[in-house]
């Protein structure tokens, strides 16, 4: 990656925006500042869905492309395989499965703090009845996984917030070559955004849109690339700019980034190789010492037979293949050396070396720290950005009367690993025996996505059990306390004891 395709410094655009707003001078200017980050996320992406044309191996041309003729005028064809080995894809999902394959918990704070920040007990009920609205509403774990997605392919993510038709709160993902954040500190929490993106007319026509965001006002611009124009400014009935970035990690590169020469290099082996095995099936056949015309050389070509004539018995001549030789040993060390160095420098886990599949428990997770690593560092971000989201849908919130303090939601992220149910019941049961309260205890439980779900189910069994035997605990304790006094006003023995 070139410097100039840095995600760019957009600081100097601060005051006059603040000054300004949007309008058409400023809104040309960010795009086309972001132009060279744009194309380098873009063809990231691109490479990830294995277009042609952002491949290098399906560029290669002919080592000898020469023009070299047959005796007829037709150009001879050269060998020219070009093999592409996913390597890029692989990292990316492994890293998309791996973060977001469990879908992370959105909870409200339910102790004593929560009570008094957001007005008692009730209104604590009613925030967390709110989160979970929003989040099953906008399927975030669909989101989640794009939103993991464009970040470890490009490097960073665009999350922009709403509000529909029907006056609910929605998000969707926002491709990162569609996305600018201003910000004076992170993107992930910026003053202004911008969201750019062309459309096709039914005319065939392409057609650009851009909008821009800050903490009141949608600002909408049309027209071509370079000359968008202002058509109209809506409120976005927020109090902060509803457009955020999430970046993979500070230098907002992607997870493959630093391997892509690696993985080229791999490809060209790869196709080389390809190209020596098909030139061996092509080898030429000599005759040492023969002299045939081209009908026995078909004849011998079609058979598989050559008939050397006795007068030249007991003469020296041979007929054989002119072969190359080929040192499979160097290149398969070589590229086993590659491939080890593409997974130890991208921080991926290799899943086909038989070290890491016979590896269980502890010894599994120390093989992941590098990459378990690069998610935390994710999920940092992740952390940072959703504390923001829930500022803003949180002023909607308020704005319908739903008391709600964005300090108090938080997102527990769960990593797909694989699980170990007897070990995990173990150590929550020694966890409870510890004196960690169960809510504690039981979120550690990877099965667990919806800590309230569960204590509420735990609770309702508790209270059917009662049920089932005759009432609750006061009921009982009332029932207990009425059975003694009968059977001390039947005791003779209390009887003589109240005469004395």
């Amino acid at each position: 990656m070139r410097k100039m395709e840095d995600y760019p410094d957009y600081s100097g655009y601060l005051s006059y925006l603040e000054e300004h707003g949007f309008d058409n001078v400023i809104m040309n200017k960010i795009i086309s500042r972001h132009a060279a980050c744009r194309q380098r996320t873009k063809a990231l992406y691109e490479r990830y869905k294995c277009y042609e044309e952002a491949l290098p191996i399906f560029q290669r041309k002919p080592r000898f492309d020469d023009g070299l003729k047959d005796s007829q005028g037709n150009i001879i064809e050269q060998i020219n395989n070009r093999i592409n080995n996913d390597f890029f894809g692989e990292i990316n999902d492994i890293m998309i499965g791996y973060y977001a394959g469990k879908a992370a918990s959105y909870s409200y704070s339910t102790d004593s703090d929560a009570e008094e920040d957001t007005g008692g007990a009730e209104a604590v009920e009613t925030a967390q009845k709110a989160i979970t609205d929003y989040v099953n509403r906008n399927n975030f774990y669909d989101l989640n996984q794009e939103m993991t997605k464009y970040a470890s392919v490009c490097g960073y993510a665009g999350r922009l917030f709403y509000i529909d038709k029907e006056g609910d709160e929605r998000c969707m993902i926002v491709p990162p070559f569609d996305a600018v954040a201003i910000a004076k500190d992170r993107v992930t929490e910026p003053e202004f955004a911008v969201r750019y993106y062309s459309t096709t007319n039914i005319d065939g026509n392409e057609e650009w849109h851009a909008e821009g965001y800050d903490a009141v006002n949608i600002y909408y611009f049309e027209g071509q690339m370079g000359s968008l124009a202002l058509k109209k400014t809506e409120p976005h009935l927020f109090d902060c700019c509803p457009m955020q970035l999430i970046p993979l990690n500070g230098e907002m590169m992607s997870a493959a980034e630093r391997v892509l020469a690696l993985i080229d290099e791999y490809d060209q082996t790869v196709s080389d190789n390809a190209n020596d095995a098909e030139g061996n099936t092509q080898a030429q056949q000599v005759f040492d010492g023969l002299e045939m015309d081209d009908t026995e050389r078909a004849k011998a070509k079609r058979s598989g037979v050559i008939c050397i004539p006795q007068n030249m018995s007991g003469e020296s001549r041979s007929v054989y293949y002119l072969t190359k030789d080929i040192n499979d040993s160097f290149n398969e060390h070589h590229l086993d050396r590659i491939e080890r160095n593409i997974y130890r420098f991208s921080k991926t886990p290799n899943l086909n070396d038989d070290t890491f599949m016979t590896a269980s428990g502890i010894a599994l997770k120390f093989k992941l720290t590098a990459f378990e690593a690069k998610c935390g560092t994710f999920e940092a971000k992740c952390s940072s950005a959703d504390t923001y989201m829930f500022k803003v849908i949180g002023s909607a919130f308020m704005k319908k009367g739903i008391s709600f303090d964005y300090l108090q939601a938080y997102v527990e992220y769960k990593r797909n690993f694989p699980v170990d149910v007897a070990g995990e019941a173990q150590a929550t049961q020694s966890l409870i025996n510890a004196g960690v309260p169960e809510e504690i205890a039981y979120n550690q439980l990877s099965c667990v996505d919806d800590i309230n779900y569960l204590m509420e189910l735990k609770e309702q069994k508790k209270q059917d059990a009662l049920d089932l035997f005759g009432g609750s605990d006061e009921d009982g304790d009332d029932e207990d306390e009425e059975e003694t006094g009968n059977r001390r006003r039947r005791n003779p023995l209390n009887d003589e004891d109240d005469e004395s």
